[in-house]
């Protein structure tokens, strides 16, 4: 028998050591969420609540999951190893601005009674913050392609 089988705990298997911390910490919140919402039910509405719950986690798992393991085959496939890397962090870096500007491009909670309320123009601003997104992503595959000729 070698060291490796007499350790079954070494660098390729680490012990999880936050992981039960963390499952404890997480099942806490949400037992504070339930109790929260159930205890404070004319404003948090329960039912409408477990609604939302449902539908986020079945757009997540019938539509996002699949369309993020599609675009990585993708990516896989198509993108040369080089420029793999840049290539997923900017995609997902686009997919995490757009998700989260979303709102503000669709101009939600504006108010014609206050101007300042959601002044700026948001689309055009998302568009510039996913130019440079991409151009940063260019310029280190740039960076990769001329140092890989280099050596």
């Amino acid at each position: 028998m070698n060291e490796r089988s007499e350790q079954p705990h070494d660098e390729e298997h680490p012990r999880p050591l936050l992981f039960i911390p963390a499952l404890i910490a997480g099942w806490a919140i949400i037992g504070f969420g339930i109790r929260s919402a159930l205890s404070h039910s004319d404003d948090a509405h329960p039912f409408a609540l477990l609604v939302h719950i449902v539908t986020f986690d079945l757009a997540h798992d019938l539509v996002i999951a699949p369309l993020v393991l599609v675009v990585g085959w993708l990516v896989a496939k198509v993108v040369p190893e080089t420029a793999r890397g840049p290539v997923r962090a900017a995609c997902a870096a686009s997919a995490l601005f757009i998700v989260f500007s979303y709102p503000l491009v669709r101009r939600w909670g504006l108010r014609p009674s206050n101007s300042s309320a959601l002044p700026l123009e948001y689309g055009r601003n998302l568009a510039i913050v996913i130019g440079l997104v991409w151009l940063v992503a260019a310029a280190v595959i740039v960076r990769r392609v001329r140092s890989n000729r280099t050596t």
